[in-house]
């Protein structure tokens, strides 16, 4: 071993036919718990036949006194001159022995090990195992509360990693703390405008690409060839690489990575099938390539009921649970309804729903009977639009956002406002982000996995989130008065107001009733804190 490279001589073998050496290279002797061990394995030349459907490559992983753990490795280069496997090791002080192996040796193996310690970086979001409607990471098992961000072409070939990393600094400064974005997927076609035609003017559902400026929405190139002429056979490394850059960037700032892999504009899923080798292909080498980063999250397809029938999800579902040796959250965006009740592949609950505050508050409720965290993950991206639809105001963002929130779910921003669509990955110009801050501090302060919606406890315009007898979240969407019956409580009640457009706090006052009436200090809406003294 020389600068911690072992020299190994091996030769592929193809059909039989010797092909080149290889260079095997392990990673460090030591890294921190959660961090990516990643082999490669090099060689000076490239190599004859595919190297994305010829060779296969693995790791076993055995933590002390643990399970095995297979993992399944990768090419990264075009012309296969360098595969690698990546792990991500979840037990702290812990030795791991591993042993690789590929079809390129024959029986020849490769053993080595290697130790973990305190956690340095970003720990894997889960499901919390005891409240399992909400969140939590791994190991500290604090809290996450989930306040999305959708981005669908962050990978887009105009967006460089500079634009990248700008937009997850922008997500960093107004607190959304995952991003959901494409790794596969066409725009609309019908983009023809130059440059200087572009205005962001008319019915944004009728203009190319929802509004996009020219060139700034295109083809994510996952695969060689040119759109709607792929070869679903030979992945484009480079894509990939951006991806690998993109989601170890959001892991550096504590962002979970949703990666949605495909979507159904453009029929490309109907291009490589369903459930084909080309479609289980793709599958795969994501999960491959990208699961051991620690901030992962699985996204089957967007809007995948558009473009695969009812059974396809939990198959595919089913695959990938099995494919990823850490069971990273997963789901499958449907438009409107959720498909699959409480089926083991799916770890969350995504639903799209435009709606009034009291429509997409019973959405919600609409699946409390299913212990999964509840998203909607699209409830309508900031536009201009005084009414609840897609486009909607900044007003009608905010009022949104907190009614889902009193049910117990989570939800997902889009910035459509002027001149920085969604889709783009570019940094928006809303003036909903800076609320929506304000609106996960609130929550964040609340033992909120601990709540329980109540809207029975409060008159029929307003909703009630509780820990009954102890704290009490009121939020009143139109600043009308409402009455919350409480629990008796023997000091009686603090009543905190909270400004939702500002984050100001109105100075508490102490009530001694269980019946208390609540009347806000203007008529838009508010939120208040009743906690027991």
């Amino acid at each position: 071993m020389r600068n911690g490279v072992v020299f190994i001589s091996m030769i592929i073998f193809l059909n039989g036919v010797a092909k080149a050496d290889m260079t095997l290279k392990p990673g460090p002797e030591v890294i921190p718990c959660f961090d990516i061990y990643e082999i490669a394995l090099e060689s000076d030349s490239p190599m004859e036949g595919n190297p994305f459907t010829d060779i296969d490559i693995r790791a076993t992983f055995t933590p002390e006194g643990g399970s095995p753990i297979e993992v399944d490795g990768f090419c990264d280069d075009q012309d296969g001159r360098c595969f690698r496997v990546r792990f991500c090791p979840s037990l702290v002080g812990k030795k791991y022995t591993f042993t690789v192996t590929t079809n390129m040796t024959g029986d020849k193996e490769y053993t080595g090990s290697v130790h973990t310690t305190q956690p340095k970086g970003m720990e894997p979001v889960i499901v919390n195992p005891e409240r399992p409607r909400h969140f939590q990471y791994a190991l500290s098992e604090k809290p996450f509360y989930h306040m999305g961000l959708t981005a669908y072409h962050l990978l887009d070939p105009s967006n460089d990693d500079e634009q990248i990393e700008a937009l997850l600094d922008y997500c960093v400064q107004y607190g959304f703390n995952k991003v959901r974005f494409l790794l596969t997927g066409y725009p609309r076609d019908n983009d023809a405008r130059r440059r200087d035609e572009y205005t962001f003017e008319g019915d944004p559902w009728k203009l190319p690409n929802y509004g996009a400026p020219p060139g700034e929405v295109n083809p994510l190139p996952a695969w060689l060839g040119k759109p709607h002429h792929y070869d679903f056979t030979r992945f484009n490394v480079a894509h990939w690489q951006k991806a690998d850059r993109a989601v170890r960037a959001m892991r550096d700032r504590g962002i979970v990575a949703t990666c949605i892999v495909t979507i159904e504009k453009q029929n490309l899923p109907k291009e490589y099938g369903v459930l084909t080798e080309h479609e289980k292909r793709l599958y795969h080498y994501a999960v491959a390539r990208l699961a051991a980063f620690s901030n992962v999250w699985w996204d089957l397809g967007n809007e995948h009921n558009e473009f695969r029938k009812p059974d396809w999800a939990p198959k595919m579902g089913d695959l990938m649970k099995n494919w990823d040796p850490y069971d990273r959250p997963r789901s499958a965006h449907a438009h409107e309804d959720w498909l699959y009740d409480d089926q083991s592949w799916a770890g969350f609950i995504i639903t799209q729903q435009y709606g009034n505050c009291s429509e997409v508050n019973q959405w919600a409720l609409k699946y409390r009977h299913i212990a999964k965290p509840y998203i909607n993950e699209e409830y309508g991206y900031e536009g201009v639009l005084d009414e609840p639809k897609h486009g909607l105001n900044a007003d009608w963002v905010r009022k949104c956002h907190w009614s889902i929130a009193l049910a117990g779910g989570y939800a997902t921003y889009g910035d459509w406002s002027a001149e920085s669509p969604f889709y783009t990955g570019h940094v928006g110009k809303g003036k909903a982000p800076e609320q929506l801050h304000y609106l996960r501090q609130t929550f964040e302060s609340l033992p909120y996995s601990q709540m329980t919606p109540h809207n029975e406890l409060v008159g029929k315009n307003a909703f009630c989130l509780a820990k009954e007898g102890e704290i009490y979240l009121v939020y009143i969407p139109d600043g009308q008065e409402t009455v919350l019956h409480a629990h008796p409580a023997k000091q009686g009640y603090k009543v905190t107001w909270i400004n939702p457009r500002t984050d100001r706090q109105i100075n508490p006052r102490k009530d001694m009733n269980e019946t208390i009436t609540l009347r806000p200090p203007s008529m838009d809406d508010w939120a208040v804190i009743i906690k027991s003294n």
